[in-house]
């Protein structure tokens, strides 16, 4: 069977960038944190650069600060390069633990998410829904190393 891992080898580094783009992101969230050489002109989709809507429009040059996105890109990277990256014995039980794992990530993730919507309100659901584009990956990534350590310990 194909599989589309990434090879085992690429799994420290893609740790080391996923550590920094969660710590990253945690400071940039929670302490609003932007340092000043993450400013810069960027090309936007849409732009909504006022609040009365005369600068609106697509493929415009904004200022703004880019620290949150690279957090966010490293996140991604690096969450997806570490959940599916080979281990060192890749074989069909792996597999399997990796499909179920991803299936209760998914469970978990949503069941979060409903009770965000039950429960959180105004400005800070659009808090929970940034965090939320990241936590499938990172349930995921957290699940399965505790199945394959049980397993491991199991065996």
């Amino acid at each position: 069977m194909k599989t589309y891992l990434f090879p085992n080898s690429v799994k420290p580094w893609a740790l080391v960038i996923l550590i920094i783009g969660v710590l990253g992101g945690v400071f940039a969230t929670t302490f609003e944190f932007e340092p000043e050489i993450f400013d810069m002109k960027v090309l936007s989709l849409y732009s909504t650069d006022d609040f009365f809507v005369q600068n609106n429009g697509f493929f415009k040059w904004m200022e703004q600060n880019v620290f949150d996105d690279i957090c966010g890109i490293f996140i991604i990277i690096g969450g997806v390069l570490v959940g599916f990256s080979k281990n060192k014995i890749e074989d069909e039980f792996i597999m399997q633990l990796r499909l179920s794992s991803l299936a209760l990530a998914v469970y978990v993730n949503y069941g979060v998410l409903l009770l965000a919507f039950l429960l959180v309100h105004g400005f800070d659901f659009f808090t929970v829904m940034v965090y939320n584009m990241f936590t499938l990956l990172l349930f995921f990534i957290i699940i399965f190393q505790i199945k394959l350590k049980t397993a491991k310990d199991g065996r």
